[in-house]
């Protein structure tokens, strides 16, 4: 009998044509996750909110797959207060296509607390082993300017102690779950890439099609404050730059970027002087992401609180070293010296001159990208990933008791 499994994605449709915004990471690794356990023969049912009219309620995901979309919520714009008032119309919503379609399922996995608030209760009701990847909670990677719901503090403590398993991509993460939640068993599974797409390129094309004469440097990531983008443009604009060198900045929510420029007025403010040096591409859909990293000179992840850290890796997997700050995500990828410099978060300046001293030794970038291309393809690819997540998912479906560990 074929093994399906439910992953609830409320907030980030893992076929979102344009990913980008507050749940880009997360829309990408729950997109190879459930494309790759069904090359291990799962067939994964992943159900999201529907964002906008003009989706689809259901589409192919794999031969062994779909994404459901509930529909009602079209054009909404939530609070963590509206996702917990809803809750209860969500389960039921669940449960109803559930049923219509007469599933059954080897077990459910929920991304994100909001997924997790509706999975507590679906997975009551079915009676399915339930396993919950809660992706940086608040207290924990709150970031400057952040500001935390007390709903979702409240519902991220109580749902690590109700499933049956925790999964998390990085130890630290998983050492400060254990601390509040020690009796419920804890995996780690690392994100993978899918190494057919992020691969060093021929820098060529991207530099005649820029009209640049040398691989640039880039940025890849949300735009606004906490993830060190604004230091660097402050950083830039207090010292002579090459005069052939330019930042590449890829990322952002639509309409965060009009005319080359952010529509963040600080941000827009501190790019003008930088002229020719600082390029805003805006939200560029995630295939088309690894043509910049695989022509890069370097990715800078100036990031100053923890992060999914997929720009991280999948960087890595296209041969691009990286500068980064010592924060989780970042920090659990670079070893200085080897795929790139590791910088102390509050040291953005330290950051940009490393950058541009490995700008300035293309030899040495090179062997560092070689050097984190090949940690990723010995052990970080969306294969591995999907074979870490299903020696989870076999022990927590198929067994009635669990150790309280933490392991893989």
């Amino acid at each position: 009998m074929m093994k399906r499994v439910l992953q609830l994605s409320m907030r980030a449709d893992p076929l979102n044509p344009l990913d980008g915004g507050e749940t880009g990471g997360q829309q990408v690794l729950v997109r190879q996750m459930g494309r790759n356990l069904q090359h291990l023969g799962y067939a994964v049912d992943v159900m999201t909110v529907r964002q906008r009219q003009e989706v689809a309620e259901r589409s192919s995901f794999g031969h062994l797959g779909q994404v459901i979309r509930l529909t009602g919520w079209e054009d909404r714009v939530w609070s963590d207060d509206q996702w917990h008032n809803v809750r209860d119309q969500l389960v039921d919503q669940v449960l109803t296509w559930v049923n219509d379609q007469h599933r059954e399922y080897y077990a459910i996995h929920s991304h994100f607390w909001i997924s997790g608030m509706v999975a507590q209760k679906v997975a009551e009701v079915l009676q399915v082993p339930w396993i919950h990847s809660p992706y940086k909670m608040a207290e924990w990677t709150r970031r400057p300017g952040d500001r935390i719901s007390p709903v979702r503090m409240q519902w991220e403590r109580q749902l690590l102690t109700q499933a049956q398993a925790i999964v998390v991509p990085y130890l630290e993460e998983s050492e400060m779950i254990h601390q509040t939640a020690p009796d419920v068993p804890l995996y780690v599974v690392s994100p993978g890439v899918d190494i057919t797409n992020f691969f060093v390129r021929d820098a060529g094309p991207l530099l005649r099609g820029l009209g640049l004469y040398r691989p640039p440097l880039l940025y890849v990531g949300r735009l606004e404050e906490g993830r060190g983008i604004k230091e660097v443009l402050e950083v830039m604009g207090q010292h002579p730059l090459p005069d052939d060198l330019t930042l590449l900045v890829v990322g952002g929510s639509p309409g965060e970027v009009l005319g080359g420029l952010p529509t963040n007025p600080t941000l827009a403010e501190l790019a003008r002087p930088l002229g020719k040096h600082i390029r805003f591409l805006g939200p560029t859909p995630h295939h088309a992401i690894a043509i910049y990293m695989g022509s890069a000179a370097a990715l800078i992840a100036p990031n100053q609180g923890p992060t999914l850290g997929m720009a991280v890796v999948e960087a890595m997997a296209s041969g691009c070293p990286v500068i980064g700050t010592n924060v989780p995500g970042v920090q659990d990828w670079i070893e200085s010296g080897f795929n790139g410099i590791l910088i102390d978060r509050t040291r953005i300046d330290q950051l940009w001159e490393a950058a541009l001293q490995l700008w300035n030794n293309p030899s040495q970038a090179r062997q560092w990208g070689l050097n984190g291309q090949e940690m990723v393809q010995r052990h970080h690819t969306v294969n591995h990933m999907a074979q870490r997540l299903q020696t989870v998912y076999e022990e927590v479906a198929s067994s009635g008791h669990h150790e309280t560990s933490v392991g893989y």
